[in-house]
């Protein structure tokens, strides 16, 4: 039997590099530190194949017009001490506010679901409801149920019939007949009653003078993010309030001096509240409302830099304490950490 030949041993031997094509003549095995002439042509060959596997790959010609230029130096920026908050408080704050997200998201036991959970905050579309229930005003103003039964009741009233009897004492006059009956006066709300019994001319309005006094002396109280309201706030509602308090915040910083758009503490609260209801993955327009409203609570900061020192701003209004709570939660959370840089370049600015 003719024995056969493997194809391993008709190839080159193991210790010659791959080269293109099917080597031919036979390579000298010398060392890798071989520096004499060679003597035949195997070590030619070796010594020609050793040149070529320490020559580079690429090879940038010689230009003979080439100038030397240096790298530009770039201007160096304010540094970043003193006008943002240190590593060490970033670092303090992102871990108590993932904490706070953790209990919020975590059920709690022994305690009533209240029935009513959807009258305790406005629809989430109305946001000029939103504004008023924030405020503070009463319910009648910004609950679409109070509300629908107001205008049932103004409807109803509108149209009732007067019966108007006529008086026994018809020639003592107008005086006399009022003399003798108790006028109270117009109450609105709920509990808006109509007087049915009484003349249009008898039922006495308030003056605006009168009206006027009595809406100074009721101040509003600003609602808190509770947690029992809070409860009836899911991931959705809280991105949409949300793109409502970065509209807001643009609004106030337009007119900064006007007072019925001005941002308090409180909504700065509610803010930090609805930044623990959102989830960890959220979409990109998502992430995009939050990032507008980091930057809108940096042109809070940037504002008042802006304005002058002698400016003192009201007990209520956001504090920069506020500010860079919620600037740390969106950059920290969810890993937006460019917007560092922006709030660095633009508080730096002359």
């Amino acid at each position: 039997m003719v024995n056969k030949r493997k194809r391993g041993e008709l190839e080159d031997s193991d210790l010659d590099e791959p080269a293109p094509g099917k080597q031919i003549l036979p390579v000298a095995n010398l060392s890798e530190d071989f520096n004499g002439d060679p003597a035949d042509g195997m070590q030619y060959l070796f010594l020609v194949r050793r040149d070529a596997r320490r020559l580079p790959h690429i090879k940038r010609a010689h230009n003979p017009y080439e100038e030397s230029t240096r790298p530009p130096v770039l201007p160096v920026s304010a540094p970043a001490k003193g006008i943002l908050p240190c590593e060490k408080w970033r670092d303090s704050f992102q871990s108590h506010f993932r904490n706070l997200r953790k209990n919020l998201t975590q059920p709690t036991i022994h305690v009533r679901r209240s029935s009513s959970m959807q009258q305790l905050i406005p629809e989430k579309k109305d946001r000029d409801a939103w504004w008023k229930f924030l405020a503070g005003h009463p319910e009648s103003e910004w609950s679409p149920t109070s509300r629908a039964e107001s205008r049932k009741k103004s409807k109803s009233i509108h149209h009732a019939p007067v019966v108007l009897e006529s008086p026994r004492n018809a020639g003592q006059g107008l005086d006399a007949v009022l003399s003798g009956v108790q006028t109270t006066p117009e109450t609105h709300g709920d509990d808006t009653q109509a007087i049915f019994n009484l003349p249009p001319q008898v039922m006495a309005e308030p003056s605006d003078s009168n009206i006027q006094g009595q809406q100074e002396e009721v101040k509003l109280i600003p609602r808190e993010a509770t947690p029992n309201r809070l409860r009836g706030i899911d991931h959705r509602m809280s991105i949409h309030l949300l793109m409502y308090f970065a509209h807001w915040i643009n609004l106030h910083l337009q007119n900064v001096d006007d007072v019925s758009m001005a941002i308090t503490n409180s909504h700065a609260r509610w803010i930090l509240s609805l930044l623990a209801k959102v989830e960890d993955t959220v979409s990109a327009d998502e992430m995009s409302l939050l990032r507008n409203l980091a930057r809108a609570c940096l042109g809070i900061l940037q504002t008042r830099r802006d304005l002058s020192a002698g400016r003192v701003e009201p007990a209520e209004a956001m504090s920069d304490a506020s500010c860079w709570m919620v600037f740390t939660a969106v950059a920290g959370v969810w890993g937006q950490k460019d917007l560092w840089a922006d709030a660095e370049a633009v508080l730096s600015r002359p």
